[in-house]
Parts: C-alpha cells; sequence; structure tokens
C-alpha cells in the first residue's frame, strides 16, 4: 500500500485532467486545418461537451483535503514542488468566485462579438459598451486576486501569466527599452540602403511544405511526436506527446510560410522536450509565458539574425524554386532586416516591435488601475502612437486599438510577455554563442539542431521548475535583463558574415 495516498490521488487527478486537454487540443487543431465546414456546429457543440467534462474535472471537491494530506506525506523534493504548484493554481482560482468567472465568460462573449462588428463599422461607442463590462469583470478580478495574495491590481494579473513576475521588476526594463530603442529605430531606417529584391513566385505549397519540413528537422523537431499542416495563421498546439503546428502557406510570398515555422519551431520544440516524467503534472510545465515566446524569437530572431543562417538557407531555396538574385544570402538578410515602423503589431518590423508592446502597457495599466476608462483608449493611443513609434495614428480603429484580441478576450497583463520574451531569447542565444565556439560553422552548415541541443538540458527540460528570472539564471548565469536585446538590435542594420 502506498504511503502517499492524498499525492497519489492528485497525480491521477492532473493525468485525467491533462488527458481530456489533449483530446480537446486535437479537436482544435482539426477544426483549424482540415475540419470540413459543414462540420462546425457538431464540432462546437462536442467541444462545448469536452469542456463541461474539463470544468467538472477541475472542480472536484476533494482536491483542497488531498492537498493538505499531501503536505504531511514524505515526498521528495520534485513531488513537493508539484503540490505547490497545484496549491498555486487553487489559491488562483478560489480568489475568484464562481458567479465572477461566470459574469467573465458572458462579458468576454459579448465583447468579442462587439468586436466584430466595431471592426468592420469603425466604431468604437459600439464597442466600448459591449467591452466596459469585461473591463469591470476584470477589475474586480484582479482586486479580488490582489487581496487574496497581497498584491497590486497588475501584479495580480501578472501571477496567472508571468508567476512571480511584479511591477516592481517589468517598469524598469520597459523604461530602459524605451530610452535606448527609439534612437536605434532611427538610425537603422536611416542607414538602411536600397529596397531589397522580393523573390518572385509562384512558389508551390507542395514545395513550400517540404522546405518547412526539412527546416523543422534541422531545428530538431520530432516528426515522431508531431506534425506541420496549413492554416490562416500559424500556431503550436497538441500536448508534449502529440505536438500539432501549422504555418501560413502564400504561393506568392515564401516569407510567411518560412517565417512563421522559424518561430513555431521554437514553441514546438519546447513543448516536445517538457521533462517526460512528470507529463501530465503541472511540474511538467511550460509554466512562463514570457519564456515560452522566448523559445519561438530564439529560432526566429536569433537564429535567423545570423548572416550564416540565410547563407545556409540560400542553396536550399535555389535547390527547390530556382536559383533567382532574390535568393542571394545578403538580400534575403536585409529582406528579413528591413526597418519599417508601422501601425499594425503583428506586422512591425523586429525593431520596432517592442514600441508596440510598449504602448500597449502603458494603456492596459492605466485601465486595469481605473486612472483611465474605456471611452479614453482612442486618446491615449493615438498620443502613445505619436511618442513611441513617431507615425500620425490612423482614422481608422482597426489599426489601432481594435487590432488585438488580447483585451476583448480579457487578457490583460499578457502583452509584457511579448517584451520579456525577446529579452529572455537575446540573452539565451548569447549563451548560446559563448558556449559553442564552432556556431557560426555549425550554422553556415545547416546544422540549426545545435541550438535546440543546447536549449533542451537548460530550458526545455526544466519544466516549471523556476520562474522567469530563475530560469534564465540557470541557463545563462544572468538573470533576465535588457543588455543581450539592446546589443542586437544596436547592430540589427549590420551584415557582418
Amino acid at each position: 500500500m502506498s504511503d502517499t495516498p492524498a499525492y497519489d490521488a492528485l497525480v491521477a487527478h492532473h493525468q485525467t485532467q491533462h488527458d481530456l486537454e489533449h483530446l480537446q487540443a486535437l479537436a482544435s487543431w482539426d477544426r483549424l486545418t482540415g475540419m470540413p465546414a459543414q462540420a462546425a456546429a457538431a464540432r462546437a457543440r462536442a467541444q462545448g461537451a469536452l469542456a463541461v467534462l474539463l470544468r467538472q474535472q477541475q472542480e472536484n471537491a476533494n482536491l483542497k483535503d488531498y492537498l493538505l494530506a499531501a503536505n504531511s506525506e514524505p515526498l521528495n523534493d520534485d513531488a513537493r514542488l508539484n503540490v505547490a504548484l497545484m496549491q498555486r493554481a487553487l489559491t488562483l482560482k478560489e480568489a475568484v468566485p464562481p458567479s465572477l468567472a461566470g459574469r467573465f465568460e458572458v462579458t468576454r462573449g459579448a465583447a468579442a462579438q462587439a468586436w466584430g462588428l466595431a471592426r468592420e463599422d469603425n466604431n468604437w461607442t459600439t464597442f466600448a459598451n459591449a467591452w466596459r463590462p469585461l473591463v469591470s469583470v476584470v477589475r474586480e478580478q484582479a482586486e479580488r486576486i490582489g487581496q487574496h495574495l497581497g498584491l497590486s491590481a497588475m501584479d495580480a494579473l501578472y501571477e496567472g501569466v508571468e508567476p512571480g513576475l511584479r511591477q516592481a521588476r517589468l517598469e524598469p526594463l520597459i523604461e530602459q527599452v524605451t530610452l535606448w530603442l527609439p534612437p536605434l529605430v532611427a538610425r537603422a531606417r536611416q542607414l538602411q540602403g536600397a529596397e531589397p529584391l522580393v523573390p518572385t513566385g509562384p512558389f508551390a505549397t507542395t514545395e513550400q511544405q517540404a522546405l518547412c519540413q526539412d527546416l523543422l528537422s534541422r531545428l530538431g523537431f520530432d516528426f515522431g511526436r508531431g506534425r506541420l499542416d496549413a492554416c490562416q495563421h500559424p500556431f503550436t498546439g497538441g500536448v508534449p506527446e502529440d505536438v500539432r503546428l501549422a504555418t501560413r502557406f502564400v504561393t506568392t510570398s515564401l516569407l510567411p510560410a518560412l517565417m512563421g515555422v522559424l518561430h513555431e519551431a521554437g514553441h514546438a520544440g519546447y513543448q516536445q522536450h517538457l521533462p517526460r516524467h512528470w507529463l501530465g503534472q503541472p511540474l511538467a510545465g511550460p509554466h512562463s509565458a514570457s519564456l515560452h515566446e522566448a523559445q519561438a524569437l530564439t529560432f526566429e530572431r536569433q537564429l535567423a539574425s545570423m548572416p550564416a543562417f540565410w547563407k545556409a538557407m540560400s542553396p536550399m531555396l535555389c535547390e527547390r524554386f530556382g536559383n533567382q538574385p532574390a535568393f542571394d544570402p545578403i538580400n534575403l538578410w536585409q529582406l528579413t532586416h528591413r526597418v519599417r515602423p508601422g501601425l499594425v503589431r503583428v506586422q512591425a518590423d523586429a525593431l520596432s516591435y517592442p514600441l508596440h508592446i510598449v504602448l500597449r502597457h502603458r494603456i492596459e495599466c492605466a485601465l486595469v488601475n481605473g486612472d483611465i476608462e474605456v471611452e479614453d483608449v482612442p486618446v491615449l493611443w493615438a498620443e502613445q502612437v505619436k511618442q513611441l513609434l513617431g507615425l500620425n495614428p490612423s482614422e481608422t480603429f482597426i489599426e489601432g486599438p481594435l487590432q488585438d484580441m488580447h483585451w476583448v478576450q480579457g487578457m490583460f497583463g499578457y502583452f509584457p510577455s511579448y517584451l520579456l520574451g525577446a529579452m529572455a531569447a537575446a540573452q539565451l542565444m548569447q549563451a548560446v554563442k559563448r558556449d559553442t565556439p564552432d556556431l557560426e560553422e555549425l550554422v553556415r552548415s545547416g546544422n540549426w539542431h545545435c541550438v535546440a541541443d543546447w536549449l533542451r538540458p537548460r530550458v526545455w527540460e526544466q519544466g516549471a521548475r523556476r520562474d522567469l528570472d530563475e530560469a534564465l539564471s540557470y541557463a545563462t548565469g544572468e538573470s533576465l535583463s535588457d543588455d543581450a536585446l539592446r546589443r542586437q538590435l544596436s547592430a540589427w542594420g549590420s551584415f557582418n558574415g
């Protein structure tokens, strides 16, 4: 008979939850990649029923008793950390009463519907009237969680996205970026030369997919436990045992598929290599949104920023699509490093992208803290566009505060993870270069798995053992800093190699 019955019950509970989430994830992947249009209603009904089962599983009335008993059982250090993560999740859940959680779902649905209409009609008032109740609910959630944990409103929201992150840690990092980045953007725009050549198609989807599969294999993706498909917007889904990623194939351009796969390969590699013996448990992770984003950006913005990468890519492209001047390595590098500050975040270049995050961070902090109201957002947005990006704001809200889904879904506090992820990615690649003297040669020869080989034991297989700062210290020897990102972006317009 086991001497840890309460812990065993908790492990079984979370394993069942993981198995149900596995089915839900695969149903979502199929819905986005291959589901027949006529099957939409039945799929929605089936996934709704599965969501009910998941909620019932999560609301097991015995969890508190099991957790209390498990703390008195003879557990090893990993098991105790696993219990602590379970307790943390339950504490966050208990801070929000069921009635408030229900209001969140209702107001979020209404806001999403109004958001779609307002994007068509360019009508802020229509959207604001539906969004205001959701903002009110989010404020109440933040207040309740904050009271429960002794945190400020924004710190309470960060707990659900980036455990351990505090504004006192975040604000100095963001302030530093706002000081050094705008001059770099201006300088890069002045120094960049003529427009690079754009590869001319058509590019057959089958050849693009074969190319992307080759890229994924070189980046260490295991096709025995995952697959690549086509969709309208790149994503990574599934579960660690069965990772599904997808990218967008356009016959007139190679870049959407290529850059999409590079980004998703980081997410997918992380998912595939979370600690196997802890899968189904909180300790397996992932734990940090910023660290997850960092894996994607390590491939997309760090590896692909190396001229050696494009020296390897050039013959691969010529072999599949024929030789053309646009496939010259220098041209390919310039094409992916062009600085074009714009109004839309998802279309932004790597140099100006962090400023889009700062803009959103400032607005959501002011909104959650009650310094502004919903009707004030367009005015503050316009001011920040001018101040941070040096651009005139658009008259259409679809290029302004209606361009992202995050706030419409109630995801306040998530945007900083994109900027922290960029910092972490630069710091990780800096350490990869330090520890891999022949990295340039390996990358130039197409042996890109060397980056995954470095990340796997230091980050991926660590699961949820550490919060962001501790994870970076473990992997690189230093806590999170903006230094590596600043150094990389300072040289963004220089082709060396």
